[in-house]
């Protein structure tokens, strides 16, 4: 949870009606620069596939608030830590089984796969039961935290909108779309033209 992604290109910015594409944002933007109900969704991981997120974190939060707060953070590191065992467990033991398999067999086909998928889902099934159950209570157990951390943030989203707008405008976060910016290379334009051109031309060879 600690590094976002490895460029500020793949980090977005979400909000409560989805994702906000306005700008690009560094991966370490610490939260309090967030705007009130946005956070910061990084790539997935390469084993759990999970998205690291980080939270607005409010100047003023009230102890309900980070309660909340605390509370999704933990089951978003917890459902990290579930998939990143469970994943490398399924590839490691999808490596044994071909090798295996080629060294009995000679060759490891789409039905061995299959047996060991099926070996797989039984092996793991009490396990993946137990956590699902974990997931229904942990969701149930979050209502009222939410409930009250929502009832408190609703009283002071205007007034914290309006603070953060001042400090991002003080801090340079906002920029003019129309200001004249730096001249891309020529070098690139072509690259891209020529890269355009080879897409039109693969595209006319289909048909």
């Amino acid at each position: 949870m600690n590094a976002l992604c490895r460029a500020p290109r793949l980090c977005r910015v979400a909000g409560r009606w989805g994702y906000h594409a306005a700008r690009p944002v560094h991966s370490k933007q610490p939260p309090n620069t967030l705007l009130p109900g946005q956070f910061l969704v990084g790539p997935p991981h390469t084993i759990s596939n999970i998205r690291p997120v980080k939270f607005h974190v409010p100047a003023d939060e009230t102890a309900a608030e980070r309660q909340y707060r605390e509370l999704r953070e933990h089951a978003a590191q917890r459902d990290h830590e579930f998939w990143l065992d469970n994943n490398t467990r399924f590839e490691q033991g999808k490596q044994d089984f071909e090798r295996r398999t080629l060294d009995e067999a000679g060759e490891c086909t789409a039905d061995d796969l299959a047996r060991y998928f099926k070996q797989y889902q039984e092996e793991s099934y009490g396990r993946h039961l137990a956590y699902n159950r974990s997931v229904w209570r942990r969701n149930v157990q979050m209502v009222w935290p939410g409930v009250k951390a929502w009832a408190q943030e609703v009283r002071r989203r205007g007034r914290r909108r309006t603070a953060a707008l001042a400090r991002h405008a003080e801090q340079g976060y906002f920029f003019d779309a129309h200001a004249p910016g730096p001249e891309r290379p020529r070098a690139d334009k072509a690259k891209d033209k020529d890269e355009v051109d080879r897409r039109a031309e693969k595209i006319r060879s289909y048909y």
